[in-house]
């Protein structure tokens, strides 16, 4: 067996509650150990990012330009916004 670096913590939790968690980890290509671990990761530290994604955030880092930037937000040259034409056409 595999040296853990843990705590086991013993819970009952219901077969079909149990069912779903180890389906939702198959899913995800992970073990039901691994599945419950980042749910209670998550409930305590908060919902990680994305796997690939790269916070380059600071973390007192201003408002993003959207929140920040007054109406209108378009560049005074951009076109205009054309929708889908196709379908006003039948």
């Amino acid at each position: 067996m595999a040296n853990r670096k843990g705590v086991f913590i013993g819970a009952y939790v219901p077969a079909d509650l149990k069912k779903s968690l180890q389906q939702r980890a198959a899913s995800e290509h992970r073990t039901l150990s691994q599945e419950i671990t980042r749910i209670l990761e998550e409930s305590v530290r908060g919902a990680r990012l994305p796997p690939g994604f790269t916070d380059r955030r600071a973390p007192n880092s201003p408002a993003r330009r959207r929140d920040s930037d007054p109406l209108p937000r378009r560049r005074k040259d951009d076109l205009p916004f054309v929708g889908d034409q196709s379908s006003k056409d039948d």
